[in-house]
């Protein structure tokens, strides 16, 4: 941690006085509570504001049915089937 020195207002003095002892903590970990609710906020509030969002759903994929919900199912169906037999020396057959 680091220690840090700030100028309050004396309402705000109070009210985190009175905020500090109805919970029971200090003032200093009522403010790094506080600090830490508003930077989370604030990283939330920048990534729902970030125009990548604008993007989605923009284009249109092909009419194949496949979507994001089942292209799993897709891609890992199991179209292909194992030859019955097949031997690599097998001789050809125009083999004379």
């Amino acid at each position: 941690m680091k220690r840090a020195q700030l100028i309050l207002e004396d309402w705000q003095h109070e009210w985190l006085s009175a905020e500090a002892a109805k919970q029971n903590i200090s003032m200093s970990a009522l403010l790094r509570k506080l600090i830490t609710r508003a930077i989370e906020t604030s990283q939330i509030e920048s990534v729902e504001d970030d125009p990548v969002w604008g993007i989605i759903g923009m284009a249109a994929g092909p009419e194949d049915g496949v979507t994001s919900e089942n292209l799993d199912e897709f891609l890992y169906q199991n179209h292909w089937s194992a030859p019955s037999h097949v031997v690599a020396a097998e001789p050809g057959p125009d083999y004379h």
